[in-house]
């Protein structure tokens, strides 16, 4: 697809006769509207999402998103842009804290952890884009992860100043936090059936890998 011409789905279908949804005319929060669509593409990825299908969910008419958003890619930029603005807030403080940086360091790695452990569906929606290039990826990447990553390259040079850290790659180090644990989070049944019902309670384990992760970090310099 052309993301400078990808309008909705398809044409607008001749519309039925008869009486409209009893809800058609109520009117649907940004929130509740963003919430769905960032989870469909989360979920089942870009192409494989129908704005016909979350209008449906939604109750309202598919005319009613084409005029709200206009084009398919503006809704999924608007969608992403509040799930990871909102989701960001959980992490970032560990940046700001007048704690030293070795501190700081070991409070983002186990504030991630738990950060995965409550947004699967951003773990969802990076594994779907972050395979192909595409505006979309590009989207990501230098909207949210770039400007997170440069923070944590400063932060990690910081710590660096008073002690040996592992020579892991920042980019390398993301992804340990986003698909390794978030995978646990994001692939829930799987991780039910390797546990063979002897799982722990979600914050508990997210704890655990934080533990694991700050130990490569400062034991493997």
């Amino acid at each position: 697809m052309n993301p400078t011409t990808d309008l909705f789905d398809d044409a607008i279908a001749p519309r039925r006769r008869g009486r409209p949804p009893a809800n058609a005319a109520e009117p649907v929060g940004e929130d509740r509207l963003l919430a769905l669509a960032f989870a469909q593409f989360a979920e089942r990825g870009y192409d494989a999402t129908m704005v016909r299908d979350l209008a449906r969910q939604l109750g309202i008419s598919h005319n009613l998103l084409n005029v709200r958003f206009g084009r398919k890619s503006d809704l999924w930029k608007a969608a992403v842009e509040w799930r990871l603005a909102d989701a960001s807030r959980d992490v970032e403080p560990a940046f700001d804290s007048d704690a030293t940086a070795e501190e700081r360091l070991i409070d983002l790695i186990e504030r991630f952890c738990q950060w995965a452990s409550v947004h699967p569906d951003i773990v969802g929606i990076c594994y779907h884009e972050g395979q192909h290039p595409g505006w979309r990826l590009d989207f990501i990447v230098n909207r949210f992860v770039r400007p997170f990553q440069a923070r944590l390259d400063r932060l990690i040079e910081d710590v660096r100043q008073t002690r040996p850290v592992s020579p892991i790659a920042t980019g390398a180090l993301l992804a340990l936090l986003v698909h390794g644990v978030g995978s646990y989070y994001a692939l829930r049944p799987m991780q039910a059936m390797l546990a063979g019902g002897a799982t722990r309670e979600p914050a508990e384990q997210g704890r655990i890998m934080a533990r694991l992760l700050i130990a490569g970090v400062f034991g493997a310099a």
